[in-house]
This record gives structure tokens, sequence and C-alpha cells, in this order.
């Protein structure tokens, strides 16, 4: 096996498993027999069970979270296990994507019209997707935007009939928190829509998706912790497209890019030992150029 043993008894894994197709994984996994009534074990992308043995199906990291949560006072530890993997994205329903205004297909029958979105080269099922000008929080047919080429989406997959192209929706859906009030399209201030200025990035769909995870938090506490790049708005598709908007300068932006790049195969503290060297490195470049301009 490929798989770099780590922990005995089975549970987080504490350092990088790198795993290929077919490897027996149980040894990272928690143990059934051990969970008490308020646990359960979720096997995620590139996992599968066989009788009482876990295997991995993809090539890439073995990744783990612990989330708590349940109503009634009771709440469920879920030990959620899944492969990082660099493959293709196969997007699912209610997945939030970053997406590009390829052109207006036509009007859509309802007083709106058809947008085709290009979702970039990492989606094994589609690689464009259709979104309605209705679809806006607050769109009507006298008032609902008109997009154009080039501009740049936060929207999430609400329709999907296989074989045909996806549908993009950017309102609010079942799976947006309550606590998420609907805003106008018209005040930009909505979770998707049309996002201004910045810069995509294009990412393979494993980082995209631990970017998103709680083990992403690790990189965004990391750049936080620095003025350089404290500034910033970021936008993460699952699709492996990635928008980012940073202040006050180009050189916060180079760096944010640099950095999430750089934190694929990184532990959390080595991902604040790299943020931490290219903001140096950043700040003694801009010292110099200064020095160069006042000299």
């Amino acid at each position: 096996s490929s798989a770099k043993e780590k922990n005995g008894g089975g549970s987080a894994p504490e350092k990088l498993i790198i795993v290929l197709p077919g490897d027996d994984v149980s040894n990272h996994v928690v143990d059934r027999s051990s969970l008490s009534k308020n646990e359960i074990i979720s096997l995620g992308n590139g996992l599968r069970r066989n009788d009482d043995r876990v295997f991995a199906t993809l090539s890439g990291l073995l990744q783990y979270v612990c989330r708590v949560g349940g109503g009634n006072n009771n709440k469920k530890k879920k030990h959620v296990y899944w492969i990082r993997s660099s493959n293709a994205a196969r997007l699912q329903l209610h997945d939030r994507v970053v997406g590009i205004v390829q052109e207006r297909v036509g009007p859509d029958g309802a007083g709106g019209d058809y947008y085709r979105i290009h979702l970039g080269k990492h989606c094994e099922n589609s690689s464009t997707a259709i979104l309605s000008s209705l679809s806006f929080e607050g769109a009507t047919k006298r008032n609902k935007p008109n997009l154009e080429a080039g501009q740049v989406l936060y929207a999430r997959v609400s329709e999907w009939v296989s074989g045909l192209e996806p549908h993009l929706s950017c309102q609010l859906g079942p799976h947006d928190s309550s606590a998420i009030k609907a805003k106008d399209w018209m005040t930009n201030e909505g979770v998707y829509g049309v996002l201004q200025g910045g810069t995509v990035l294009e990412v393979s769909s494993g980082l995209a998706r631990i970017l998103l995870s709680p083990q992403g938090v690790a990189l965004w506490d990391s750049v936080c912790q620095h003025d350089l790049t404290s500034k910033f708005e970021v936008a993460i598709g699952v699709n492996g497209l990635l928008w980012l908007h940073a202040s006050p300068s180009p050189q916060a932006t180079l760096v944010l890019q640099n950095a999430i790049l750089n934190s694929t195969l990184l532990t959390p503290s080595q991902t604040a030992g790299m943020v931490q060297q290219l903001v140096f490195t950043m700040r003694k470049q801009m010292k110099q150029r200064e020095d160069r301009i006042s000299g």
C-alpha cells in the first residue's frame, strides 16, 4: 500500500496520507464498534466500504474533519472522511461555482434571457451551464441584469437533467444558511451574483474543495495575520475557478495567489510558515523598489 502509516487507532490523520485506488485505509478511519450512539461515520468522495474495511477509489490525500451539530440538544458528532484528489470535479446539485459569462443564448420564455456560463476545464460532466437573468434575487421582467461576455459570477447549481447543461441560480438555495438574508441583485451585497473587479485563478478541483472545507481555515487564518494580505474577498467554486479581490495593492493579490497555490500539500503549521515567508519576501522587494525610486 502507498498509504503512509500515521495513526494506528484510526481517527484523524495528523500528517499527509497519500493513497492510490484500491488502498485499504481502514486503519485511518474510526472503528465503528468504538462509536457512541451520538457518533456516526460519513465516507465522502473517493472512499467506499466493503464489509468492515474502507478502500480508496481515487488517488490523492486522505482528509478528515469532525463535525458536531444537531437539534433537540443532542449534538451528533460526524466523522467525515474523503479523498482530496486533483481529478476532474463532478458537480452536484446545489454546488457553488464561479463562472464566466460566454454569451447570450436567447429568451428564457418567462421574460428573461438565457446566458451560457463557462465553468472551466475541471468539470467532468459539463464545462458550461445555463443561467437565466431572472434567477437573481429581486429580478423581474423589467428589472433584471444585462450580463456581458467576460463578467465573472458566483452561483449555485439549481437544476440538472442528465445529458443537458446544468442550470445555475444566483438566488439563495435550500442548503444556504437561514441566517443569510436575501439581498436584491442591484445592491451587489448578496451571496451570489456578479463579482466586481478582482482576478480569476484556476486551481485543481481537489484544492478548491479543501479551501471550502474547515481544513482551509488554516490558510485564511494565516493570511489574515498580516497587514499586507488581511483585506481581501474570495469566492471559491468547486469547479476549480477562484475569484480573488485584494487590497490595497497588486502585491497583496500576488502574495495571496501564491499562498493559495502553494498550500496544496502543506499542513497548517507549514502553511503559516509559507505565508509568512511570502509576505516577508514581498515586503523586502517593495522596500528595495522604493529605495531605488527615492535614490
